[in-house]
């Protein structure tokens, strides 16, 4: 099997910038998300 060095399999798919935005805005609904899940549990408990 031969490989190139001069490959170029490793091109980047997303620019940093919209990688970093995309990992934001993940974290951001993920925190959103358990925290709605916390608030309902709490809620349940008070009824």
């Amino acid at each position: 099997m031969n490989v190139s060095t001069q490959s170029k399999e490793r091109r980047n798919l997303l620019p940093i910038s919209d990688s970093l935005q995309l990992m934001i805005a993940f974290g951001g609904f993920t925190l959103t998300l358990i925290t709605t899940i916390i608030a309902i549990l709490n809620y349940k408990d008070k009824k």
